[in-house]
């Protein structure tokens, strides 16, 4: 009998969605990635490389780091990316340090934006909902 594949919770959330920002006073979409594990000691970042080419957003995970600010503070690691001129279908796929990949599809519109895909065994789950911006 075949060995049964454990299944895995993620690791990372990815949120996007729309924001106005006041001080340049522009709709960006926000890509906003973040660990599922909460940290108690300091505010680690998230490292990611981001490349558009075509309809394909390429988003590496690069790993963590402190903030130069060494603070104490609790909660997820995060990582951001900002953008102003997405609109139509991207192709999104998110990779990990390992290689390991999970792909989407986002289609971004002025007024909503709608994610489809679910990869078998996800290191990242996706959402458009909007989160707390610090």
């Amino acid at each position: 009998m075949p060995r049964r594949k454990k299944h895995r919770e993620p690791e990372y959330s990815l949120h996007v969605f729309h924001h106005l920002d006041e001080r340049i006073r522009k709709v960006l979409q926000v890509f906003l990635v973040q660990t599922v594990k909460e940290f108690t000691s300091f505010n680690y970042e998230i490292l990611l490389d981001v490349a558009i080419l075509d309809r394909t957003i390429q988003m590496k995970i690069l790993g963590l780091r402190t903030t130069p600010l060494i603070m104490p503070g609790v909660g997820p690691a995060r990582g951001r990316r900002d953008f102003t001129d997405l609109r139509g279908l991207y192709h999104l796929n998110v990779i990990k340090l390992n290689g390991e990949t999970n792909e989407f599809q986002v289609d971004l519109t002025p007024s909503n934006i709608s994610i489809t895909g679910t990869p078998t065994s996800p290191f990242i789950t996706v959402s458009n909902k909007p989160v707390a911006l610090q």
